[in-house]
């Protein structure tokens, strides 16, 4: 397998009036072309800032990020501009980058047709769904070609019924595409079920804890089908006691 990502002895300081602020601490970690990687980890303790350094967003205080590709940022919200059509949003990051040609301008139309939205191009993001906003947000997304796309819990905005068909669809759209994908979540199941391994960050400053390669007893699956896997329970249960969530709130309440 090419390695696509590698992270070399990473680490991020904040710098502040107070002084410096640790939050990731000496990562190294590979990523695998047409790989799907999620890194789950307590809320704060970096993985947003990994992919910010990831994306060239900030720069590491050390180590070293090596990116085989292009990288596309899809974030926590859709960030649709109300006034433009569900079309006209698809196509605003070739826009920006002066690529809007019609080959590519074909490209997002065959996209939209093929993961259900060519019927509502002309419409607008208000007249969407949840779960249909962050299929368009995507399309924006691969519209640009990336061979990487950097995952920073676009499905947190929504309902959990929702969350979990749109996770399913999204995920099923990353693979047929074969892009390689990291997903920052903070949900353990949504982590197993789309993923071909996951990280378990510790408590900030982040550090690498065990890093889960999820593998099933039941074949070709999407990631819905995933949860009924046998294996499935105790890859979450093993996660859930690495993430000692539990007992970080149990010290909070008896301080």
């Amino acid at each position: 397998m090419r390695t696509i990502v590698s992270l070399e002895d990473v680490s991020l300081h904040y710098h502040s009036k107070n002084g410096e602020t640790p939050a990731v601490s000496h990562l190294n970690l590979e990523v695998f072309q047409g790989e799907f990687l999620s890194i789950v980890g307590p809320s704060g303790c970096g993985k947003s800032s990994l992919l910010s350094m990831l994306s060239g967003l900030l720069k590491p205080s050390s180590g070293t990020i090596s990116i085989d590709g292009e990288i596309g940022y899809m974030l926590q919200k859709d960030h649709l501009l109300e006034w433009r059509t569900v079309k006209e949003n698809a196509l605003l990051g070739l826009e920006i980058k002066g690529m809007l040609t019609p080959e590519n301008t074909s490209y997002v139309e065959h996209l939209l047709e093929q993961y259900g939205l060519g019927a509502f191009m002309e419409q607008y993001p208000s007249q969407l769904s949840g779960g249909m906003r962050q299929r368009v947000a995507l399309i924006r997304t691969l519209a640009i070609h990336p061979d990487i796309l950097l995952l920073d819990e676009p499905f947190s905005a929504l309902d959990y019924q929702t969350r979990l068909t749109v996770s399913d669809e999204i995920g099923s759209i990353i693979r047929k595409e074969k892009k390689t994908a990291i997903l920052v979540s903070h949900d353990i199941s949504e982590a197993i079920s789309l993923s071909d391994r996951v990280v378990v960050f510790s408590a900030r400053p982040a550090t690498i804890k065990n890093i889960h390669t999820i593998e099933l007893s039941i074949g070709e699956h999407s990631p819905m089908q995933t949860r009924e896997a046998p294996e499935f329970r105790e890859y979450f249960n093993r996660i859930w006691k690495e993430l000692d969530i539990h007992v970080e709130s149990e010290k909070t309440t008896t301080s």
